[in-house]
């Protein structure tokens, strides 16, 4: 319809141009008048191309000779003027449309490419953002479906270089003619085929073979232009490419954790061979004195090297109960017993319990009488900050004080531990919390690094956190923020009544 429209309009164009000039002829002149039958050429040319333009100039010829060259009503032309004006007109009518239709074609062209360059740039976005097989599945196939109108499915590699439909993306309707032994022919020869409506795409990663792209059309398949097929191409390459960066990154971060493992139990044995074999040494020391002479000491001294057994039994004790403690928060199993409870209770059971190690050192605890209830585990918070007193005996000099604070503030309660050591530190302020991880400042001392990576393990289940840092002029200092929640009443009027 276009077509016939256009030719319409080629045929009308010079009588369209007589009837304007036909009052005009004694005004005008006949230059003029062919000037005129030009313009009509030209737009006819750039408005329906290079075939009506020529119908238009062929028409115009005629025309001119009957209506305006001399002798008029006559289809003789006698002025050679006339004659060239004519013939100028029609090779120029001829190249005009020629290159019209060239530029046509040409920005037809960059249309469509400027449209598949969008649509790859589409698909690339959204296949960047996939971190999955179903994923990456599930954007071929509707990108696919908005693209080409075809249905498709992808069909990955498994261990054993089989192809698979994943599971959890539902095959469409109008997939029908899926043949995965066929498919699995098509993987194996690594070439194209085309079946009627059925196309199987072999995806070539920059490695190895990630698939095939398996497409269904409702027509045919006619044979595809090299523009088209090249478009199609493309699409296969970046679902290719993005399908091996996928299994590159899982064998990356297999890779990684396996690294992380093998690092992780170098530093366990590493660190749990030195701090067992120190008291170890002590104890198998203590008892050999105590066997091979054990009738010549006095019963004090009989006592002390008991008191040795015991202590370094005690440490290796505590070291086990730390390794089991975080093996059990790494893997989910300890289940918080919460309830209502005061933190000053806490830290003076946490006191108590370090009375022995607290002999020589002056705690100052700095707790407000309005402190609320806490919703925590008190076992657990208690071990939090019997682990940061001892870090703080530890790690300053012998005598000097220990601050325990404690105070609310957006939201939380914050209970901040501090000594008056060297500090830790720059840079580490967060890695001290990191699983056997022990400083510059720590090489002197026993321990396996797990105390403090316990104290954030339990702190954050309560959904809390837990710092680090120095403070001016002292030492370093550890501050617990633990959320506060509102107390039901009847806990509040129980406080209340135990206190009064």
């Amino acid at each position: 319809m276009q077509q016939i429209r256009s030719y319409a309009w080629g045929v009308a164009a010079p009588f369209l141009c007589t009837l304007i000039d036909w009052p005009l002829r004694h005004w005008v002149g006949q230059a003029g008048i062919l000037m005129t039958y030009l313009l009509g050429v030209f737009l006819v040319a750039s408005r329906c191309g290079r075939g009506p333009s020529l119908i238009a100039s062929l028409l115009t010829a005629p025309l001119f000779a009957f209506y305006f060259a001399r002798p008029i009503f006559s289809f003789a032309i006698h002025d050679l003027e006339n004659m060239i004006g004519l013939t100028v007109m029609i090779v120029v009518a001829n190249v005009t449309g020629s290159l019209l239709e060239k530029s046509k074609l040409q920005a037809e062209l960059a249309w469509q490419r400027e449209i598949r360059a969008s649509a790859l740039y589409r698909l690339s976005g959204d296949l960047l953002a996939a971190q999955d097989y179903e994923s990456v599945g599930r954007i071929a196939v509707e990108h696919i479906h908005d693209e080409f109108g075809a249905a498709s499915v992808l069909l990955s590699v498994d261990a054993d270089n089989r192809l698979q439909r994943p599971s959890s993306l539902p095959l469409p309707m109008s997939l029908t003619g899926i043949d995965l032994a066929e498919a699995q022919r098509v993987f194996e020869a690594r070439q194209f085929k085309q079946d009627n409506t059925i196309a199987y795409y072999p995806l070539k990663g920059s490695r190895a073979w990630q698939g095939v792209l398996m497409m269904q059309a409702a027509e045919p398949l006619a044979e595809q232009s090299s523009e088209r097929a090249a478009f199609l191409d493309t699409f296969c390459h970046l679902i290719a490419q993005t399908l091996e960066r996928l299994q590159l990154a899982a064998q990356a971060k297999e890779a990684t954790l396996q690294a992380e493992t093998e690092a992780m139990r170098n530093a366990l044995l590493s660190s749990i061979s030195h701090d067992l074999r120190t008291p170890l040494t002590r104890i198998i020391g203590a008892a050999n004195t105590l066997i091979e002479n054990d009738a010549e000491f006095e019963p004090s001294e009989r006592q002390d090297f008991n008191h040795i057994v015991l202590e370094e039994a005690q440490r290796m004790s505590e070291l086990t109960g730390k390794l089991l403690d975080m093996a059990r928060l790494s893997r989910g199993e300890i289940i918080l017993h919460r309830d209502w409870n005061a933190i000053e209770e806490i830290v003076g059971s946490a006191l108590n319990r370090l009375d022995k190690h607290l002999q020589d050192r002056p705690v100052r605890t700095v707790l407000p009488d309005n402190l609320p209830l806490l919703w925590i585990d008190a076992v657990l918070i208690e071990q939090v900050l019997a682990n940061l007193i001892e870090n703080a005996l530890k790690y300053s000099p012998a005598g000097s004080p220990i601050d325990i604070c404690g105070q609310v503030q957006d939201g939380y309660c914050r209970l901040t531990v501090a000594d008056y050591g060297p500090g830790i530190a720059k840079g580490q302020e967060m890695k001290i919390f990191e699983k056997f991880y022990r400083g510059a400042v720590e090489s002197g001392q026993s321990g396996v690094g797990l105390g403090l990576a316990l104290c954030k393990a339990i702190v954050e289940a309560h959904g809390g956190r837990i710092n680090a840092g120095n403070r001016a002029g002292k030492g370093a200092e550890f501050v617990i923020a633990l959320p506060l929640r509102e107390p039901p009443s009847f806990v509040e009027s129980e406080v209340h009544g135990n206190l009064s």
